[in-house]
């Protein structure tokens, strides 16, 4: 619910150095209780946060008000943040962990409308309880570093105010080292005038993709190898930015979208509200946000608050600061694309008004034959997808699993027996039946979602082998589809990083201009065929090609 409680001019710009004095009191005195994992009971593999409060020290929830800045903790400890409240009437808190917010006046979990302004209230708490599950641009344990030439230039101004030395060049990030904040902690905040930039990566990956202006000389804008633009993290965001970088690698729907004017061009219905007022359309702001990521002539990295501000405007449940999911996100995302084009006339190169570039480009069909095992009747039932969500397989002999197993897992002949008989529609009678699952239309672009969350929120970590080109699916389409030879190639892949879907931190892989990149928020650097195809991934973008027949 979207709390009025707080205005943004009565918020704390960022921790208060207090607390930061607090807790290095705390680590010197050895204050901290052993196995505090935020959360309670310590689990295996749980990362193992030191939370704490101001008035009783230890605690497994910390709260930061949002007027004052102090971190109390919660009821299910001391509840001094509750008695803080009632004290000084300030209302909003913020989990320090995974920076829900709370409002003790509404008494719910709340968002506000001016929540891009507290991003460096994020940072500092992400500086403070050194996070590296969620800070921006984290490479995470397990992607492996690459030997790139760096180039850093990183504003002082945020840790000047902390009392905290910035790393310097060559410096590795080291995880609760004091006095020391990783490069990508200090990028510039979007809303703020200060110089300074991001971590920048050389990408040319030999010396013969470059080429200089003379010896020594300055290099021109032309003669600068392409590197696509990064994009800023405003608060838990990555799992955002991993699919908008996705799905700005599939270049035929990239380069449809920013080729529309305004969608309310193609909006003839009075009944829809104009952008005279305060409407803005979720499609208008991905375009915007999609030219100005291909703008070549900036290395700076784009700040997607207005595209975030329009999209949970029309999906309020991704409001506030907590981590989602990101194959969710992309679901709710394309599914609100879609609707918004579906009220359009005449949409360029689309044959009629029902069809809108998602349908176009991410819709397949699939068939659903069940097979009464009496009588042989068959019935068939046909529904459109946008992206496949595949089962892991267990593995066996340690040995990988390839995807195709998970493909052939997904359409495998299954038995409809005991409670799951349906009934049969020539034998009136509930009948064993056998079921599986067909393609009957492929989609320009195929999304495999890999299940690798469980539902008590653990994660499977398992190894899939996928390739990256030839990905051939026609054993699995129908007898009577038309469907032109063709194989998929990989385009783009979403990894997720961490220990389960409430935590963790997620970055991109795509194909740009024939070469492949890392997006990991701020941070884009180019990488080899073979560092993909070692990734754990959790999505997977493929584009269709057409085999040509001799």
């Amino acid at each position: 619910m979207l709390c009025t409680h707080i205005k943004a001019e009565d918020c704390v710009e960022r921790v208060p150095k207090g607390m930061f004095r607090k807790k290095q009191d705390m680590e010197d005195n050895n204050l901290f209780l052993e196995g505090n994992s935020n959360r309670g009971k310590v689990v295996k593999n749980q990362e193992i946060i030191k939370t704490f409060c101001d008035e009783c020290d230890n605690c497994n929830k910390s709260l930061m008000c949002l007027t004052c800045g102090r971190i109390l903790c919660g009821r299910n400890d001391s509840g001094h943040a509750l008695h803080h409240f009632e004290e000084t009437s300030h209302p909003v808190v913020i989990d320090c962990i995974s920076f829900e917010l709370y409002c003790y006046s509404c008494d719910d979990e709340v968002s506000l409308d001016f929540e891009p302004s507290l991003y460096g209230v994020l940072k500092s708490l992400k500086l403070l309880f050194d996070r590296e599950d969620v800070m921006e641009g984290g490479d995470g344990p397990t992607i492996p570093a690459q030997p790139f030439q760096t180039v850093t230039s990183v504003a002082s101004t945020f840790t000047q105010k902390l009392h905290v030395a910035p790393a310097s060049r060559n410096s590795k990030k080291k995880r609760g080292k004091k006095g020391k904040v990783s490069p990508m902690f200090v990028d510039t905040p979007p809303f703020q005038q200060q110089q300074g930039a991001a971590v920048i990566h050389d990408v040319t990956l030999s010396s013969t993709n470059s080429t200089s202006s003379g010896s020594g000389g300055a290099t021109s804008s032309s003669e600068i190898a392409y590197r696509p633009r990064g994009m800023r993290n405003v608060g838990n965001t990555c799992f955002m930015n991993a699919v908008l970088q996705a799905l700005a690698s599939i270049s035929e729907f990239r380069e449809y979208i920013m080729s529309l004017s305004s969608l309310e061009d193609y909006i003839h219905d009075e009944k829809e509200p104009k952008n005279g007022g305060n409407y803005c359309y979720l499609t208008d702001e991905y375009r915007k946000l999609l030219i100005s990521q291909s703008a070549r002539s900036f290395r700076e990295p784009t700040a997607p608050n207005e595209f975030r501000e329009a999209f949970i405007s029309v999906c309020p449940r991704f409001r506030g600061f907590r981590q989602h999911d990101s194959h969710e996100f992309m679901r709710y995302f394309m599914d609100s694309l879609h609707t918004e084009m579906r009220k359009c006339r005449k949409l360029p190169g689309m044959p009629d008004d029902k069809h809108t570039p998602i349908s176009k480009y991410f819709e397949g069909t699939l068939q659903s034959s069940v097979i009464c095992q009496t009588c042989r009747n068959c019935s068939n039932k046909i529904d459109e997808f946008m992206d496949l969500s595949l089962d892991i397989p267990a593995q066996r002999n340690a040995s990988k699993v390839r995807l195709s197993d998970c493909l052939s897992t997904f359409f495998k002949l299954e038995m409809l027996e005991k409670g799951e008989k349906p009934e049969c529609a020539k034998c009136k009678t509930k009948q064993t039946c056998s079921k599986q699952m067909f393609i009957r239309k492929l989609p320009q672009v195929l999304c495999l979602h890999m299940k690798r969350f469980r539902d008590n929120g653990g994660k499977n970590d398992a190894i899939i082998d996928f390739p990256m080109g030839q990905l051939d699916v026609t054993q699995f389409l129908t007898d009577d589809s038309d469907e032109a030879p063709c194989t998929y190639s990989l385009q783009s892949i979403i990894v997720h990083i961490g220990y389960g879907c409430g935590s963790g931190h997620y970055i991109a892989f795509g194909k740009r201009n024939g070469r492949w990149f890392q997006f990991d928020d701020t941070v884009v650097k180019g990488v080899d065929e073979a560092h993909v195809s070692k990734q754990k991934a959790y999505v997977l973008l493929y584009t269709k090609i057409i085999r040509k027949i001799d």
